[in-house]
């Protein structure tokens, strides 16, 4: 028998991986995020269990167990989850063998769901039951995941094209206003005032939101463009003697979403109260791997994004700002968690640049969390994170929240000008100088040379112009002795 040198990939029947997981395990491991496995299985739960509750099989068995255990514990189907759904799993393995042995079966209650969701979106737009067309597609992504995951080939074409956007409700909400978000601050404690300003100042999306303490960085300004944060190169002596321009925090860390996002000195000052009040609660100092945001108490247990959209609700409720808008149950001029990220964008554009207009525009895009205009732009800004401060610290002043502090914003940016101004001013007056000088060296030459004035004009013409555009080209004689 041949023997197979090592690292080849020839293959061996014995080596032959045979596939021996279930459907819903498949599905699992198409969806790594934890956080969007969550969502997408709720959501085809719904669709299973709900939908589809006597169309699919399941286990009566494990479902009467699940019965008798919420009667004997007090608890109640709620009104987002009106199912049961302890057969789940079963469910699940069922659909897609019943998918695998009859093609014709499952397109026609692809199509049917489709349908059926589809005739809520022709409601009233003020019926409770009215969904948008956005929402139809939603409940589809997990049953096209878990398709895809077990090869079960699906005509997708002739059920998307079911979905209209006829009968959407045209989005009539905006962001929010900078004195809306300034009478907001005024209702805020410290961990709200961090969770309504991380929005503002960073316009990052509410499922970023579930940062740690290790994801948060200091930004130092080292003088000639150059910025060090941490932990990678800050020393003891850049925290003495250099400022904190902004901050970096990463979201989505570690999974393939992770960019960087950038926030203000405004809200790193705020993060050091709230860390206060951290302390004061906890007793401790928060570990790097701890949550940001925690659930009020000695304990520190994470809340979840349920619990964060509940304080930010309260806050702006408490502010009466905004209004519901007409004939919808629970639409807002403002979207919550929405109207944070369209202010910062809004500021974000209005602000200066120092880059061409197309970098400028795939930088801001870049913040928002976007692919940006070119495909290949996120790679190609990746390591560029000097060139991202430096554009966000125009926009600083923009997005500041505490008139106070945009106050000491618009000071310490007029100061910054007027210093780049003095420093251009000596470097124009030294230049001036060495002109001068060399004028004087090339009038001496001129007097040397034994030649007809009108040669000698259009020489000191030539060589003049040439000072002008290249005066560098001279150096050599201004150090002639």
């Amino acid at each position: 028998m041949d023997t197979i040198r090592k690292g080849s990939v020839k293959i061996t029947l014995e080596e032959i991986i045979e596939i021996s997981e279930t459907p819903y395990e498949l599905f699992n491991r198409g969806i790594p995020n934890p956080k969007t496995n969550r969502v997408w299985t709720d959501m085809l739960k719904k669709v299973l269990c709900e939908y589809l509750e006597t169309i699919l099989v399941g286990d009566a068995k494990l479902i009467e167990q699940q019965k008798d255990k919420m009667t004997r514990t007090g608890k109640k189907l709620q009104y987002r989850k009106s199912y049961y759904d302890a057969d789940f799993e079963v469910r699940v393995n069922e659909l897609v063998r019943r998918a695998k042995e009859d093609s014709k079966w499952i397109d026609s209650i692809l199509i049917t769901i489709t349908s059926k969701l589809m005739d809520r979106n022709k409601l009233e737009k003020n019926d409770p039951d009215y969904i948008q067309s956005s929402m139809v597609k939603g409940a589809l992504k997990p049953l096209k995941k878990l398709f895809k995951m077990t090869d079960v080939p699906i005509a997708w074409g002739k059920i998307d094209s079911l979905i209209t956007d006829d009968n959407d409700l045209k989005d009539q909400s905006r962001g929010y206003e900078l004195s809306e978000l300034q009478k907001i601050d005024k209702f805020c404690d410290p961990m709200e005032r961090v969770m309504i300003k991380l929005g503002s100042s960073s316009g990052i999306r509410c499922g970023a939101y579930a940062l740690k303490w290790e994801h948060i960085y200091k930004v130092y300004d080292i003088g000639d463009g150059k910025f060090v944060w941490e932990p990678e190169e800050v020393t003891e002596s850049i925290v003495e003697n250099y400022p904190v321009v902004c901050g970096i925090i990463k979201v989505y860390a570690d999974s393939n979403y992770e960019y960087f996002g950038l926030v203000t000195p405004e809200w790193l000052d705020d993060l050091e109260v709230y860390r206060e009040t951290w302390i004061n609660d906890t007793n401790q100092i928060p570990n790097d791997s701890d949550p940001l945001f925690k659930r009020a108490g000695p304990f520190v247990k994470e809340l979840h994004y349920g619990g964060i959209r509940k304080r930010v609700e309260d806050v702006v409720n408490a502010s009466k700002i905004r209004t519901r808008l007409p004939n919808t149950k629970q639409k807002y001029n403002i979207p919550l968690f929405n109207g944070l990220r369209r202010f910062f964008n809004k500021q974000n554009k209005k602000a200066l640049t120092k880059t061409s207009k197309l970098a400028a525009l795939i930088i801001k895009e870049y913040q928002m969390g976007h692919g940006g205009m070119i495909k290949l732009d996120r790679n190609y800004f990746k390591e560029q994170v000097a060139e991202l401060i430096d554009e966000y610290l125009l926009t600083i002043p923009l997005i500041t929240i505490d008139k106070s502090a945009r106050k000491q914003v618009e000071i310490e940016s007029k100061q910054k000008e007027i210093n780049e101004l003095e420093q251009k001013e000596k470097v124009n007056n030294l230049l001036n100088d060495k002109v001068l000088h060399l004028q004087s060296r090339m009038q001496s030459y001129e007097d040397q040379l034994d030649l007809p004035v009108i040669i000698k004009k259009d020489l000191s013409d030539a060589l003049k112009k040439l000072l002008q555009t290249n005066p560098e080209i001279f150096t050599p004689l201004i150090n002639h002795k």
